[in-house]
């Protein structure tokens, strides 16, 4: 069995049937090519490692480059680990734990003093990322307020374009206090709305504030909130209740004061979610000195 990174595969679409089957991605080559392309997090990393027997790929372990700010206000570069899994008849093999090693040994060469990781404590992985060193850094607790409408919705209009450096500039007063998965730039917003679907139909934009939003049906799930104080989140959770027909809900409300103003409107906040962001320390460096307790990422920055 050889492990090769993922830019040595000869046939990218060997990856297809094991992310298939551990994640219902039908990974095609040429299209995740694109995608390496256009995401500053893989363009200049290794992308991943693959474990290979004979010209099948049996497990995967991805890797990208994160930004990440410290309590300095310095931005560090980190790992980032994503899309771990083996093809069903090769587990218990040992294959996942060597891919692993492998991509910390890259890590540690590239003199990253960090790696991280999204999951649950639900998932089989979980118990085998603690036993290599992770632990958990916050959890991604939900927000959910069921609305009673007695009246039909009105029509509402969506924007015609994202105004991508206006919402930039209210993200950076959002999050200046913040430590984590806060750096942004316009080409990696550009790169979340392509990937992700973000259009202007699903964005209420203001001066002070705007929140991402995914109609459902008769649902409408809250994909980010950013606002320059909390006065405008009160604002901007009022007037996407008036999109919704019986439900608003959000994941991943990690930041305190916001989950504050979820309360104050009715909804049910969990203490914890079942999605949780580990990090495994690779240097002589403790988390808790370069990141402290102000460490946050958006749903959005979900990897």
């Amino acid at each position: 069995m050889r492990i090769l990174a993922y830019r040595e595969l000869e046939d990218k679409d060997a990856l297809l049937p094991l992310m298939e089957q551990a994640f219902a991605w039908p990974l095609v080559g040429q299209e995740f090519d694109r995608t390496i392309r256009i995401d500053s997090r893989l363009r200049e990393s290794c992308v991943g490692f693959c474990a290979v027997d004979a010209r099948r790929v049996v497990g995967y372990t991805g890797v990208m480059d994160l930004a990440t700010k410290t309590l300095e206000g310095r931005v560090e570069k980190a790992g980032g680990i994503y899309g771990v899994a083996t093809l069903p008849g090769y587990t218990r093999r040992g294959i996942c734990r060597m891919l692993m090693d492998r991509a910390h040994e890259h890590l540690i060469e590239k003199h990253y003093r960090f790696s991280f990781l999204t999951t649950s404590p639900t998932i089989v992985a979980y118990g085998l990322y603690t036993k290599l060193g992770y632990f958990d850094v916050t959890s991604f607790p939900g927000a959910y307020k069921v609305i009673v409408r007695k009246k039909k919705l009105k029509k509402t209009r969506g924007g015609t374009k994202l105004d991508f450096g206006r919402m930039l500039r209210i993200y950076g007063k959002y999050v200046k206090d913040k430590t984590g998965l806060v750096v942004r730039d316009e080409a990696y917003v550009k790169m979340l709305a392509k990937t992700l679907g973000i259009s202007a139909r699903e964005c209420i934009l203001t001066d002070r504030g705007y929140v991402i939003f995914k109609k459902e049906k008769k649902h409408v799930r809250i994909r980010e909130i950013a606002a320059c104080d909390e006065e405008e989140m009160h604002r901007l959770i009022g007037l996407v209740e008036n999109r919704a027909e019986n439900l608003v809900y959000a994941r991943g409300v990690v930041d305190p004061d916001l989950q504050r103003v979820y309360r104050s409107h009715g909804y049910t906040v969990l203490e914890a979610g079942h999605g949780v962001i580990m990090v495994k320390e690779l240097a002589d460096a403790p988390f808790s000195e370069v990141y402290g307790d102000r460490f946050h990422m958006s749903a959005l920055d979900y990897f």
